[in-house]
């Protein structure tokens, strides 16, 4: 006998749960990409250095 799943099985994530998250990945990649293109992005005008 094969044993049948319970057809109202609850899954792991709800679908509202899946957007978010997909969403809070979404930024966390956004956000890598903008802080490594903004600190190795070569400079177009060099900024004047201070001197003291």
């Amino acid at each position: 006998m094969a044993e049948k799943e319970s057809p109202g099985r609850r899954p792991i994530l709800t679908r509202k749960e899946q957007t978010l998250l997909a969403f809070v990945l979404a930024l966390l990649i956004v956000g890598g990409i903008v802080h490594k293109l903004r600190t190795e992005w070569p400079k177009a005008t060099p900024s004047p250095e201070r001197k003291v």
